[in-house]
């Protein structure tokens, strides 16, 4: 919805003849969500890991055998999720990550392979 707003924004700029600074500086807006929207991904490795990646943000890195739990949120800070439907990773009991995989059954039951004692914090998932 933030990127229909943005492209929105920057074609009637354009079409409204503004300013060339303001035209750029929404059109860079609208490319780097654009880019975090592309870039945003989670794997889970064949040796045990979570990796989430955010755009230019730092990747992190997990063993899976580390994470404790699993929570459903809608906390609406910043993490390295697209949406407010968003899971919290505990790793040693302790709020670790915000991410927001597609089918959230899914990704507990892969989690799951490598860690059955992954504890849900949220019935609606398990």
């Amino acid at each position: 919805m933030i990127l229909l707003i943005l492209a929105g924004v920057t074609v009637f700029l354009f079409v409204a003849g503004s300013s060339r600074v303001s035209m750029v500086v929404m059109l860079l807006s609208t490319l780097l969500c654009i880019h975090v929207l592309l870039s945003t991904w989670y794997r889970i490795t064949a040796d045990g890991y979570l990796i989430a990646h955010c755009s230019i943000f730092p990747e992190k890195k997990v063993k899976i055998e580390e994470i404790t739990a699993v929570e459903t949120t809608v906390l609406p800070v910043s993490s390295y999720a697209l949406s407010l439907d968003r899971l919290i990773i505990y790793r040693n009991d302790q709020q670790w990550l915000l991410i927001s995989p597609t089918d959230k059954k899914e990704f507990l039951r892969c989690l799951r392979k490598y860690n059955p004692d992954i504890k849900v914090k949220d019935p609606m998932i398990s």
